[in-house]
């Protein structure tokens, strides 16, 4: 059960199956160094991995269990565990579960929450309020309200030759109604005209470092 409260909490994380076998081996008798050198991990970050699944459980790993310490967090993840294979399904990102469960805790159960959602559409991000939705149908057979409306933008295909030197400034008309689509929902979000920008920013120098050879770096 332990090990499955893990793997619950951990969700969407690519290395869940290795930080279970981590505390599964730290279970049987392993000791930190033993882990370390079997997994490829220092032994620091072994240690923290361990100390952070004992958390989650509330004891009984490295240190004594308390019930009163565990968060219910954890027992909802357990169960609800298909919150992050449904998340990713509908695209609904990485961490929209996290947002999901907080709000999930915060309410004390699904009926609790979905009642909240219904009186207060407005407080809950756009894609949490949807995820919501999807875990209440999922359990109940209907939907508590409207599906999120996604965007319709359509986006062209090029009209000229890779080479062609207008090619990039097409491009750039072409994206421009998604983009001014995404800034004007982000503003009615809360976020301010900076931070949109910011972000934005910061996302495209990130997305142009994945495509630059080994050791070139962006440009200013």
């Amino acid at each position: 059960m332990m090990l499955e409260k893990l793997r619950a909490c951990w969700g969407f994380s690519p290395t869940v199956d290795r930080n279970v076998a981590l505390v599964e081996g730290f279970l049987k008798g392993k000791r930190f160094a033993d882990l370390a050198q079997e997994h490829g991990l220092s032994i620091t970050r072994v240690r923290q991995i361990i100390e952070r699944a004992d958390r989650h459980v509330g004891g009984g790993i490295v240190t004594e269990a308390e019930l009163s310490k565990a968060s219910p967090r954890s027992d909802f993840m357990v169960d609800y565990p298909y919150v992050w294979k449904l998340a990713e399904l509908h695209r609904l990102g990485s961490v929209t579960p996290h947002h999901f469960f907080t709000e999930l805790e915060r309410a004390g159960s699904l009926e609790r929450l979905v009642d909240k959602m219904k009186r207060l559409p407005g407080r809950t991000p756009t894609t949490t309020r949807e995820l919501a939705r999807l875990v209440w149908q999922r359990e109940r057979g209907e939907s508590p309200w409207p599906a999120m409306k996604r965007s319709s933008i359509a986006v062209a295909q090029p009209s000229c030759p890779v080479d062609h030197p207008d090619r990039s400034l097409q491009c750039q008309l072409t994206l421009e109604p998604a983009l001014q689509q995404l800034v004007e929902r982000a503003a009615e979000s809360g976020w301010t005209e900076d931070e949109i920008a910011q972000a934005l920013l910061e996302l495209a120098r990130a997305r142009l470092k994945e495509q630059l050879p080994s050791g070139a770096s962006c440009p200013p």
